[in-house]
């Protein structure tokens, strides 16, 4: 997604710096994607990796709208 920042993350989720993340929390809760915003920083929002090849498809649609 453009302005999107990858800034951490596991195997299991990324971290990503967003000017927006409201909006990208929003659009991913829509779209069934685990996602955690965080209090002390707005721009921060953490989402869950896909389990198999659905869930990336979901994801990667997430991102695309």
């Amino acid at each position: 997604d453009g302005g999107s920042e990858i800034v951490g993350g596991t195997s299991l989720f990324r971290l990503t710096r967003h000017p927006d993340a409201q909006s990208l929390f929003e659009r991913f809760l829509r779209a069934g994607i685990l996602t955690r915003p965080f209090a002390y920083d707005s721009q921060l929002l953490r989402f869950g990796l896909p389990g198999g090849d659905a869930e990336w498809r979901r994801l990667t649609e997430a991102l695309r709208t």
